[in-house]
């Protein structure tokens, strides 16, 4: 069984390995069914290392013994939900473990061969395909996501990096927001999502930096990003600080001023007083400009540092509908290029 060619949405995956391990990154939607706690686990492997495998599994029958009719109970219900596919880190005496105990209930099941290590192992190899991304790149505020929305309900492929990892990507991008996942977590759903995709069709996202807040995004992903052909977005100053007042317009002020004040060593010490004065009399918007002419900034330098090519330039007065149907165009004379990006190991 290749680990690549199974997708994570064909099964109801259990994972095997203690609390500890399953809270620091998980398949997607598993269930964590532990076969030990996290010492009943140190322990066995203790046992493993002084006294050799036919004790340590000895010891562990003694640990779990009294749980095995519970963790059956719990794997039946399971399987009502649909076919198991059990894993613990490498694919060894955990989830083989389990698998026999299950399988005493003619459960069906099968077990993820190399663990949870060859799951993550196989997103890098997910990556290596010949992707054709469109990358959405612009100033702040210009409603790049707000397209990219408007794109996933027109039937397009779309991966919301900020959406996943619960920020913004700017100083004020966890305003409003969930707690962000860990890297693992993050790198997990972006896995999930790009298998429900098709390399025959585009996959549109967003231009981001390396961090989005403290995610960051995996090395290889990020370069097949910076690769990618560019569709850069601009509109009119007023229409983005409009867009910011909706935003941001009623967060708390401190809140906004303790943001800004993020970027004295970058923005100046003298501009980002002046911005929090701004803000404390009530001026946001003036505030917003402020800000904007820093970011606008940064965002060039990037973008005429970027190794990949600015194929298509909009300047946007229009409404989301009518910028989609200009994307969507662009991207069937695109996809007849034929242009494939491909992250090398």
């Amino acid at each position: 069984m290749d680990p690549v060619a199974i997708k994570t949405d064909d099964y109801v995956w259990v994972d095997v390995r203690t609390p500890s391990e399953y809270s620091r990154g998980h398949v997607p939607g598993a269930y964590n069914l532990p076969l030990f706690t996290d010492g009943e686990r140190a322990e066995v492997g203790t046992v493993y290392a002084r006294q050799g495998k036919n004790a340590a599994i000895e010891r562990g029958l003694e640990l779990t013994g009294g749980r095995l009719a519970d963790m059956l109970r719990q794997g039946k219900a399971l399987s009502e939900k649909g076919r198991l596919m059990l894993y613990c880190w490498r694919g060894g005496m955990r989830s083989a473990s389990v698998a026999w105990l299950l399988r005493l209930q003619n459960i069906d099941l099968e077990v993820f061969p190399g663990g949870y290590r060859a799951y993550r192992n196989a997103f890098e190899s997910l990556l290596r395909q010949p992707w054709r991304f469109i990358v959405l790149g612009g100033p702040t505020l210009c409603g790049k996501t707000e397209i990219l929305h408007r794109l996933v309900q027109n039937g397009e492929q779309v991966l919301d990096l900020e959406g996943m990892a619960h920020h913004k990507g700017s100083a004020f991008g966890a305003l409003g927001q969930q707690p962000q996942p860990g890297n693992e977590t993050f790198s997990n759903l972006l896995h999930v999502q790009m298998e429900r995709f098709s390399l025959q069709r585009p996959v549109w996202c967003e231009d981001e930096s390396l961090n989005l807040g403290k995610v960051v995004l995996p090395l290889s992903f990020h370069a097949l990003l910076s690769a990618a052909p560019l569709v850069w977005i601009e509109r009119p100053l007023e229409a983005r600080i409009a867009r910011g007042m909706k935003e941001y317009g009623q967060m708390p002020p401190q809140l906004l001023s303790a943001c800004l004040a993020k970027l004295q060593r970058r923005m100046g010490g003298d501009r980002v007083r002046e911005g929090i004065a701004a803000i404390e009399k009530g001026n946001i918007a003036q505030a917003l400009e402020n800000t904007l002419a820093y970011y606008d900034k940064t965002y060039l330098f990037a973008w005429r540092k970027r190794p990949g090519k600015t194929v298509h330039r909009m300047f946007c007065t229009e409404g989301t509908d009518e910028i989609c149907r200009e994307l969507m165009l662009f991207s069937s004379g695109f996809m007849q290029t034929n242009q494939t990006v491909i992250c090398q190991p």
